[in-house]
């Protein structure tokens, strides 16, 4: 214990987040690209979304928000974020909802991905003033800050399918989702953020992947994905991202 203690003194924060995501990526090495997988959509999606390492123009162009975002907020690694763009240019949803809005860079990933769509973030009472002017330099996005709950009541008045939700940097989890669940189609998706972070919330994924309301589930280990298209075949994934 006191060498392990000391070492990670020593190589820092950041190299033992390497060291773990080394070791997570081997530890998952025989779920890559999606091999044996016979599922058309879930081998589509893991090729050409999951796994895309083409560089969209709109990667070049936010670059700048992860150098103005607060650093003291949450916030994912890049790759992350490029897989949130991913999605959305992949499902092109109307209406993308985002809780726990962290340091704001996600939200400008997600409305990079579908320009049309209507992307709204739910934070905290009192939103970070640097966030809220990244916000606004991104016409298709709105931040609201209060009581998370409060406003997502409000959000769930005016939307009555819930086309892409965003679960992120939020107490809240638990109940969003909750509330959410009545309000999809079949195209909708729930992205989940940690859902490996604690024994508590590991076996909150696992009661959702057998909730009968849900679809095809992948486990990216940092972000779960959940469908919602019940005339595909339900079945739970493990992708080595």
């Amino acid at each position: 214990m006191w060498f392990y203690e000391n070492f990670c003194i020593f190589v820092g924060d950041k190299a033992m987040n390497i060291f773990k995501r080394t070791y997570i990526w081997c530890k998952r090495f025989r779920y890559r690209k999606g091999y044996g997988v016979h599922s058309p959509f879930a081998f589509s999606l893991m090729q050409d979304v999951i796994h895309e390492r083409r560089t969209y123009y709109a990667y070049r162009d936010l670059r700048w928000v992860r150098k103005e975002a607060p650093a003291q907020l949450p916030r994912y690694p890049q790759r992350i974020d490029k897989l949130l763009f991913r999605l959305v240019n992949y499902l092109s949803p109307a209406y993308v909802l985002e809780v726990g809005t962290g340091s704001g860079i996600s939200l400008h990933y997600l409305a990079a991905g579908r320009r049309g769509a209507q992307v709204v973030s739910l934070c905290g009472p009192e939103a970070d003033e640097r966030v809220s002017e990244l916000t606004a330099s991104c016409p298709n996005a709105e931040l609201l800050a209060g009581n998370e709950l409060e406003l997502l009541a409000e959000e769930l008045r005016l939307h009555e399918v819930v086309d892409f939700l965003h679960v992120a940097h939020t107490e809240h989890c638990r109940e969003v989702v909750a509330r959410c669940l009545d309000r999809v189609d079949g195209r909708s998706l729930f992205v989940i953020e940690g859902i490996h972070r604690t024994s508590d919330k590991l076996a909150w994924w696992k009661e959702l992947q057998e909730d009968v309301r849900t679809g095809i589930t992948f486990d990216l280990y940092e972000l779960g994905l959940i469908f919602f298209d019940k005339t595909k075949y339900k079945q739970h994934y493990v992708v080595n991202f």
